[in-house]
């Protein structure tokens, strides 16, 4: 089970502070993009550059629906919805925001929309499965339930292409895992040392 002190910040309570706190280390999405070479770069070269990212209507589809996705993944898989950034037990510089999150913690959901149907699990984007895996290791969850929705444009906007999302198991790949961690590790003595905290 995770502590209660694990459970750092909220991003519909307050999302000034979970972008905030997501800065206290590195986070799941900033992981898979620095497991490559040039996003490597990026994320250094970023790191202090705070202006937001504008809402593009492929995005605001994707805000616009994780709601109800959410509630169908508790339909199906019994995982409640979670938008509480988590920090890992033993690693202070680990942190993650799984989609949902199962009573006991050993299940965690995260859901995708898409403009492309993967059609299995086995398909998806290498770094959302590196988001999976770095969320796998903040949380110890035992597998992921990953759902992703494709969407369609119709008369300029952005709708649902299916009545309901596809999903599939990811489990725990701890080789992945090893080298995400080393990669933090190395990422964090750069842009953590930029802000005094290393």
């Amino acid at each position: 089970m995770i502590s209660a002190d694990r459970f750092i910040a909220s991003k519909s309570l307050d999302e000034a502070a979970w972008l905030e706190a997501r800065r206290l280390g590195v986070s799941a999405t900033t992981i898979a993009k620095a497991m490559t070479p040039a996003g490597y770069l990026e994320v250094v070269n970023s790191w202090h550059d705070e202006t937001p990212v504008p809402v593009n209507p492929y995005m605001a589809f994707g805000l616009e629906s994780e709601r109800w996705l959410a509630g169908w993944a508790k339909s199906q898989f019994g995982t409640m919805p979670n938008d509480w950034l988590i920090r890992h037990a033993d690693n202070p510089i680990a942190y993650a925001t799984p989609d949902g999150l199962s009573l006991d913690h050993t299940v965690i959901t995260e859901i995708k929309t898409t403009g492309k149907d993967w059609g299995s699990v086995d398909k998806i984007p290498i770094q959302y499965k590196r988001q999976v895996a770095w969320q796998l290791y903040v949380t110890g969850a035992e597998y992921c339930i990953f759902i992703w929705m494709l969407r369609e444009e119709h008369d300029g906007v952005m709708v649902p292409a299916w009545l309901e999302p596809k999903s599939g198991v990811i489990v725990r790949d701890d080789v992945t895992i090893n080298k995400m961690v080393e990669v933090a590790g190395k990422l964090w003595a750069k842009i953590g040392g930029q802000n005094g905290e290393v």
